[in-house]
């Protein structure tokens, strides 16, 4: 005979409680399922945060490329007016003081103040 603490009517009701668990009526499946959609929706945030700020660096780089795009057209810009003859000659003249055949220089000297 086996001592217990238990009488035969509480270790038969404990039993019974035992065997009469239905999974319908308890609270795991449901805790289960909340747990799972916790998790699903803080996995789609992540997954959403990380989509956006990849869209913010798209959006800069792209405004970035354009202000490139025309900074490129007016260096061609540029380098077509300093490649015409115009621009040599004004170059050639201003600063490094060069004149054409036939025409004179004229150096103005600025005054002495005393």
């Amino acid at each position: 005979m086996v001592n217990s603490n238990f009488s035969d009517e509480e270790f038969s009701q404990d039993a019974k409680r035992r065997r009469n668990f239905n999974l319908s009526r308890s609270k795991l499946p449901v805790i289960i399922i909340a747990l799972l959609m916790l998790y699903i929706s803080f996995s789609l945030g992540s997954r959403f945060d990380q989509l956006y700020a990849m869209q913010r660096d798209l959006d800069a780089m792209q405004t970035e490329i354009k202000d490139l795009h025309n900074k490129n057209a007016g260096l061609y810009e540029q380098l077509e007016r300093v490649k015409s003859d115009d621009y040599i000659e004004q170059v050639a003249r201003e600063k490094l003081g060069l004149i054409k055949p036939g025409e004179a220089r004229i150096v103005t000297i600025p005054a002495d103040e005393e």
